[in-house]
């Protein structure tokens, strides 16, 4: 007999993590920016547009590291329902 050996459980979480790290190192790496790096204007909170654009891609990162982390890279809810 051909039996197919158990394939593992499509897990909607981890495809949802690593696809929002992609997505945030693909905006912190796009080449686009660099067209506006030599501009002093616009400025965001006092930087220039091109240090709060990274700034900002690496805080979203540093948030999808944490959250994966949390959930170890998909295993287990963020939230966890109380029991009482």
């Amino acid at each position: 007999m051909n039996a197919k050996p158990a394939s593992k459980p499509f897990n909607r979480r981890k495809l949802a993590i690593w696809t929002l790290l992609l997505i945030g190192f693909g905006a912190v790496e796009f080449p686009g920016i660099l067209f506006v790096g030599d501009k002093i204007y616009p400025r965001i909170f006092g930087l220039p547009f091109l240090y709060a654009y990274v700034l900002f891609w690496w805080i979203y990162i540093c948030c999808v590291l944490v959250y994966a982390r949390k959930t170890r890279w998909g295993k287990r809810p963020f939230f966890r329902k109380k029991i009482t």
